[in-house]
């Protein structure tokens, strides 16, 4: 995602404490934050899991909220993929995730 160099310090911040929480949740195999080396505004958030029921299942709802919050300081519409063999999702499955964590919301 691309972020205003105003709030990359924050966004990173925000990400850098969920990403213990996540590691640490069943199926999670790596959570990491990449910074671009020749430009500072792109930040990649990047989760491997299992499977998509372990993301799904195990995601902590306030992780998600951190990272969907996070996603909302993108200068541009960020480029969200969960990533499986046979398909590709984006938001609209971390949407989906929340809804089933906290219906309502």
């Amino acid at each position: 995602m691309r972020v205003d160099p105003a709030d990359r310090t924050k966004v990173i911040a925000s990400l850098s404490r969920i990403v213990g929480p996540i590691r640490a949740s069943a199926g999670c195999i790596s959570c990491d934050i990449f910074a671009d080396v020749n430009d500072p505004t792109v930040l990649l958030f990047d989760q491997a899991w299992t499977d998509v029921e372990d993301l799904s299942n195990h995601l902590p709802a306030k992780c998600l909220r951190v990272l969907l919050s996070a996603l909302d300081c993108a200068v541009d519409r960020p480029n969200v993929r969960v990533d499986t063999l046979t398909d590709t999702r984006g938001l609209d499955f971390l949407a989906r995730c929340l809804d089933d964590i906290l219906p309502g919301i």
